[in-house]
């Protein structure tokens, strides 16, 4: 948090001048213990027992390490406190991990990522999972909790788990995966050529086939995979998938895979959504186009003129260029502004968004990204003598802003009295 204070001032002073990028988590690299977790809904080989696998992931750059002789090591405690439903106890366990480094620089690296796993027995049901990790060295906290639910398959002839995604995996000397990590953020780098689903099978039923399909479906709703196949009982009753999905198949940033899984008349379906991302700079021409459009707000609109047909390597530079010049901590892999100024351009796509036009082309996008989230919202969506409209303050700069939805469909635009507002 300290690193973000000065950025919306940089941000401020920069106002007057005339594919999605990962924004680092204001919590990651502040000397926090954060992490990411997931809750992966399973069962036993012999289909006997119900359980969850509870998923941690850390970056080094986030665990503490202490010198000990010739390596340096970290070290994570993580409690899980799980309540039903009803909030009622249900379980807990508190784990330990350790991780060791060889070198200096490892302990700062935020490409080395540790995954910890700890199972959970379960009964059908929905629950709210208290995790907690606490870094042993530094003695901080973070928590988050996680709602999920554990399907009741007793009236099917089948039981299928949760979706997990995954790029990193290993495998044996017939090219089979044998093991491999989970992205539990679901967002994936553009150089990866294949997005993976993992997830289990049980078939009570030995007598029928299992038929499995699959469905991608872009933001739009519109088809980009779809897929089915049979798993004939013969091959086992407990059966671990692995579908395949193509990276050249996809030219938007999020999707949302949904995997049936059917077996006579009973069907069960899962959803699971993934997106791309860049983090330093954009690797395909098209989202390279869009970042240097979005820089609008705060390079020189000739700069972008004059790149904008230039070739992909020199657009790519410039781009590099420009935000390591503009870096407040060159010492740090982290850059404070860049992360700070695409993730308010991700927060206006997701929240200004209206028909016809992307969130941080709107005023209210604008604004956003400009001077950062306001002091004040004061909406007044259902007016009768009036349009709905929204008047946004930022106590600290002395502005305040008046949007009105001119069609009644979130499509907010900024008053013209309030223009000074934006360049004074």
């Amino acid at each position: 948090m300290k690193a973000v204070a000065p950025i919306l001032l940089v941000l401020a002073l920069l106002a007057s001048l005339p594919a999605q990028y990962l924004a680092t988590p204001e919590l990651s690299g502040v000397g926090l213990p954060y992490f990411n977790a997931e809750v992966f809904p399973t069962f036993s080989e012999d289909g006997q027992e119900r359980v969850v696998r509870m998923y941690v992931q850390m970056i080094n750059d986030d665990i503490t390490f202490l010198q000990r002789d010739s390596i340096y090591q970290g070290e994570v405690q993580i409690d899980v406190f799980l309540t039903s439903s009803d909030k009622k106890f249900t379980f807990n366990r508190s784990v330990t991990r350790k991780v060791e480094a060889t070198k200096f620089a490892q302990t700062n690296s935020r490409e080395i990522s540790n995954v910890f796993l700890t199972e959970i027995p379960v009964q059908p049901g929905e629950y709210q999972a208290v995790v907690t990790v606490t870094d042993k060295n530094s003695g901080k906290q973070v928590n988050r909790k996680i709602i999920f639910n554990v399907p009741d398959f007793s009236d099917y002839p089948f039981m299928i788990s949760d979706i997990l995604v995954f790029t990193d995996y290993e495998t044996d000397s017939l090219g089979r995966i044998v093991s491999f990590q989970p992205n539990l953020t679901g967002n994936f780098d553009r150089q990866s050529p294949y997005v993976f689903l993992y997830f289990n099978t049980f078939s009570k039923d030995t007598t029928d086939s299992l038929i499995i399909g699959y469905v991608v479906r872009d933001p739009n709703g519109m088809i980009g995979i779809r897929n089915q196949y049979q798993v004939s009982p013969k091959g086992g009753v407990f059966r671990k998938h692995f579908i395949r999905l193509p990276r050249d198949q996809f030219d938007k940033s999020n999707y949302a895979v949904e995997v049936i899984a059917q077996q006579g008349e009973k069907q069960f379906a899962l959803k699971k959504h993934f997106s791309f991302y860049w983090t330093v700079s954009p690797y395909s021409p098209k989202d390279l186009d869009l970042a240097l459009e979005q820089l609008r707000y705060i390079a020189r609109e000739d700069s972008i003129r004059y790149f904008r047909n230039k070739s992909f390597e020199e657009k790519q530079a410039f781009f590099q260029r420009f935000w390591k010049r503009m870096d407040p901590n060159p010492e740090t892999e982290k850059n404070e502004l860049m992360d700070e100024y695409y993730r308010r351009v991700n927060y206006a796509n997701r929240y200004f968004t209206s028909p016809g036009e992307a969130g941080w082309k709107s005023d209210r996008g604008r604004i956003f990204i400009k001077f950062g989230q306001p002091d004040d919202v004061e909406r007044h969506p259902f007016e009768i003598n009036s349009q709905p409209f929204e008047i946004w303050r930022y106590y600290s700069l002395r502005k305040t802003f008046l949007f009105i939805d001119r069609t009644g469909f979130g499509d907010y635009y900024l008053h013209p009295d309030y223009w000074n507002q934006e360049f004074n």
